[in-house]
């Protein structure tokens, strides 16, 4: 048989082979013929070339990396002023749980009784013109990696936005987090969608903003940067790796300069001290005891979900309007307690806590944050799980130094951030790197590496689903496949 040689394909309009309409592919994707490289051959099964006459400045690698730091800087903007305006609402909570407590009871308590329901009531309400901004959404982007749903639409960005301003601003424990995230995954999105990017880079573009949100959430790029690695797609490749690092720069630099420069928490001695091997040996154990407690905690959100799901024939508002009246016996009684917890946190980062006070606020703490999750306002789970790590730590090391040893109960909390974020979220990883950036206490590098990896493999021996993917069970696409027989765990 003759060899056949290759030709160049004519660019003369006559010719018939290049007016039929040819396929528009991208860098890198695959067909079935092959493998189509970056110039348009095909190598494969089909020995022939395809010229693409049609041509999108956006498919390009320069291309692509701008589009993303331009996603970046717009899921900065989005993210820095959802925060700017959070700050302003928990002010106002303040202020106005201060003022009811000088005007009497009636009056008062009936005033937050208005704000928690209201805002409760109004915040579900919303989600119904965008159902998946219910909760914290970061299920949802983790199934649009997996093809399971569809990349989130702009209005979920205004659903997450007034609606988390209104619950997060009223008291209920929720994260700002998952806001952040699925702006920042609708924001990446949408401009994938606007700039008809192929579906692999929509994908891409639309993970890079989600790790950006979380890293404009705590000013934490590198903690959003590992976020999509690690829990989102389960995988460090490295065409999501640029991309992600672009745009997180972009956010968290847009997002710092609204917000400011300094770590998420303030911590006023960050010089703790590098543990020896006894202390590594009670962080390792530690990591244990913060493993089995996580897997608890993940398995009384969904038990909180399951008992929602029970009350179908009562509108969501009504539930969410009895949780808000939760929220504001709260602000009546201990407003410093509601909200996501930041400063709770702040306060056992810096305060030797007395045992009963670790008691009562880690009980209200344990099973409000869940209870306010149940409800499907939007809002997240980080934040009242990073608090919730942080007063286990100071459960844990009490009977220690009772007994006589000589432990900082202060840098198990910082540990037991990490370590708690380790244990329900399972991506280890993410969570040192939130945490260290958080409290800038890198001398507790060690003893969070530690005890994350132990309680990661605590609570994956207790059978125990990742919070997100037992989320993402319960979108039904995903469930419908599951009873298909299909594999649609990843971990």
């Amino acid at each position: 048989m003759e060899e056949q040689k290759y030709q160049k394909p004519s660019l003369n309009p006559d010719d018939t082979q290049i007016n039929q309409p040819p396929p528009i592919v991208s860098v890198g994707s695959h067909g079935p013929e092959g493998r189509i490289h970056r110039f348009g051959a095909v190598r494969g099964k089909a020995h022939r070339v395809v010229v693409t006459l049609k041509s999108n400045r956006w498919t390009s690698t320069v291309g692509f990396l701008f589009l993303c730091m331009v996603a970046g800087v717009f899921t900065g903007l989005v993210g820095g002023y959802f925060q700017y305006f959070l700050h302003i609402a928990e002010r106002w909570r303040g202020e106005v749980a201060a003022w009811a407590q000088t005007v009497g009871f009636w009056q008062g308590f009936l005033t937050l009784l208005v704000i928690g329901m209201g805002a409760a009531v109004i915040g579900r309400f919303l989600v119904r013109f965008a159902p998946t901004a219910g909760g914290s959404g970061i299920q949802y982007v983790e199934a649009m990696w997996h093809n399971e749903v569809d990349a989130a639409h702009l209005k979920v960005l205004f659903v997450k936005f007034f609606g988390g301003l209104l619950t997060l601003g009223s008291g209920m424990a929720l994260g700002r987090e998952g806001p952040t995230v699925q702006m920042g995954a609708a924001v990446g999105a949408f401009c994938g969608r606007v700039c008809k990017l192929t579906r692999d880079n929509l994908k891409l573009i639309t993970i890079a903003s989600a790790g950006t949100g979380l890293g404009v959430a705590f000013s934490a790029p590198l903690g959003g940067a590992m976020f999509a690695f690690e829990e989102v797609t389960k995988d460090i490749e490295l065409k999501l790796v640029v991309p992600t690092l672009l745009c997180v720069v972009a956010g968290t630099s847009i997002s710092m300069t609204i917000l400011g420069e300094q770590p998420d928490y303030y911590v006023i001695n960050k010089a703790f001290e590098i543990p020896d091997v006894i202390h590594l040996c009670f962080y390792l154990l530690f990591g244990v005891f913060i493993g089995v407690m996580g897997a608890l905690y993940n398995w009384l959100i969904i038990a909180l979900l399951k008992v929602n799901d029970w009350f179908r024939w009562l509108p969501a508002e009504v539930k969410a309007a009895l949780v808000g009246i939760v929220t504001a016996i709260l602000l009546w009684l201990v407003p410093d307690w509601t909200g996501g917890g930041d400063k709770l946190a702040d306060y056992f980062l810096n305060v030797n806590v007395t045992i009963e006070m670790v008691i009562i606020i880690g009980l209200i703490r344990w099973f409000f944050a869940p209870l306010c999750y149940s409800t499907g306002v939007p809002g997240g789970l980080f934040s009242p799980l990073l608090l919730m790590g942080g007063i286990l730590g100071h459960l844990f090391v009490w009977p220690f130094i009772w007994l006589g040893a000589d432990l900082n109960p202060l840098a198990f909390c910082a540990v037991g951030m990490a370590a708690f974020f380790g244990s329900t979220i399972r991506a280890p990883t993410t969570g040192v790197l939130l945490i260290l950036e958080m409290t800038a206490c890198w001398n507790l590098t060690i003893p969070m590496v530690a005890a994350s990896a132990v309680s990661f493999m605590t609570a994956k021996l207790m059978n125990c689903l990742p919070i997100y993917s037992a989320l993402r069970l319960r979108i039904p696409s995903v469930h419908k496949l599951e009873e298909e027989g299909q594999n649609v765990l990843f971990d």
